[in-house]
């Protein structure tokens, strides 16, 4: 039997919090209010129909006002889709401490646009630049073996020296990641990580944007990507057009793999999956050697651009011989590249020599250690390769020819 004092106090208790007067609720009702305040007293009951129309009038539950209790709600919250949100706040509170302290760096805050002032006293014609980049096929591999230092500095080199190729330096640089519920000291390291390849670079470290999706990935999954931004007189910028028959070509030497090449290497460790902690000079594992992170070039490029010793900048991704690297050659013009004078380094003789790959198709899928190719004045040829010294090594590696012999090809083997 129905409890009509229970009754009462539910309708009585819901009506004040919708904030209704007992005449208010009957006009909706289109009843007395005195009908009203004898439900309320629990001196009478409404019919079953009216029960519906109180309770819809209230915004409550049939169940409510019967029962004195509100239906249970159902929920699902974050931890039903298998992410920590309030451990993953945590780690974005402490990730914007690692954000560069630089006064030109008005505002950067988690998902906030980021808003920095460049300097550009004495520019004449100042023009901004900016490209996002992601890792490539080698993120996988960085991931899947657990090299997560290698993959972010590979990313740093990669966007820094996709802006230096223009004369641009980079100055802004912020990082991104979509993962799955992963572990708060992998995030902090891969953000450090960032910060300190940023800063030895001179690059502005604006932060790491963290996009957890524990329904899209699994724990310890990730991809990331980066947003680099340089400003330059426009003037300044090179765009190969002083690019003159007779130039030397200096080959500045990287130790890692262009990430377009990390296709060839995976159908190699398919086919041997022996040799995946084979050591390759006696002490290096052959592992290891493939994850190595490329070089960044800003500090010597940027020198050499100071003493007007740069004429053309070519950025080698996967074969010295991509005719998509020199697309900045003025036509009529083209690189002769002698790879006698190339030490080759252990890693590549070693894939070399595992005899899956001919001359011609090796030499199109892989850098042999070359990262950058520059074209400075045959005169100043020496005094630029001192300079490099300082950072890289690198080898006189070939001459801009005109291309009568090779028409269009841009780059040939001498």
């Amino acid at each position: 039997m129905l409890d009509r004092e229970k009754v009462g106090r539910a309708i009585s208790e819901q009506r004040k919090i919708k904030g209704m007067t007992q005449k208010q609720l009957a006009d909706l009702l289109n009843v007395s209010y005195q009908a009203v305040s004898k439900w309320e007293q629990g001196t009478s009951l409404p019919s079953v129909d009216m029960i519906y129309d109180i309770a819809k009038a209230l915004d409550t539950t049939v169940d409510y006002l019967l029962n004195g209790f509100p239906e249970k709600r159902k929920v699902i919250s974050y931890m039903d889709t298998g992410l920590d949100a309030k451990k993953l706040y945590m780690v974005k509170g402490l990730l914007g401490r690692l954000v560069t302290q630089d006064d030109r760096l008005l505002h950067t805050n988690v998902t906030d646009p980021t808003f920095f002032q460049p300097n550009i006293a004495g520019v004449e014609e100042p023009v901004c630049v900016f490209a996002s980049h992601v890792p490539g096929s080698k993120e996988r591999f960085a991931m899947e073996n657990g090299y997560d230092r290698e993959i972010c500095k590979e990313l740093v080199a990669c966007a820094a020296n996709n802006l230096i190729r223009f004369g641009v330096k980079p100055t802004v640089l912020q990082a991104h990641m979509v993962c799955g519920n992963n572990d708060s000291g992998q995030i902090l390291l891969m953000s450090e990580v960032f910060k300190d390849a940023c800063e030895s670079d001179g690059i502005i470290f604006s932060g790491m944007e963290v996009a957890a999706q524990a329904v899209n990935y699994h724990a310890g999954e990730y991809r990331l990507s980066a947003v680099v931004i340089g400003t330059s007189d426009r003037k300044k910028i090179i765009t190969g057009s002083h690019i003159a028959e007779g130039d030397a070509i200096i080959g500045l030497y990287t130790e890692g793999i262009s990430s377009i090449s990390y296709p060839f290497v995976k159908v190699v460790l398919d086919r041997r999956p022996d040799i995946a902690y084979a050591k390759i000079d006696g002490e290096k594992i052959f592992m290891d050697e493939l994850i190595k992170p490329n070089a960044s070039y800003v500090k010597v490029v940027s020198e050499l651009i100071g003493e007007n010793l740069i004429h053309g900048v070519f950025c080698i991704s996967k074969s010295l011989f991509n005719r998509r690297c020199y697309d900045t050659m003025p036509k009529g013009l083209g690189a002769e590249i002698d790879i006698k004078a190339i030490p080759v380094p252990v890693l590549f003789r070693y894939l070399y020599d595992l005899n899956m790959m001919d001359r011609e198709c090796f030499l199109d899928n892989f850098s042999i250690g070359i990262g950058m190719l520059l074209a400075v004045p045959e005169d100043a040829c020496d005094k630029a390769v001192k300079m490099i010294e300082k950072y890289h090594r690198c080898w006189r590696v070939g001459t801009i020819e005109k291309d009568d012999e090779h028409p269009d090809a841009r780059v040939w083997l001498k």
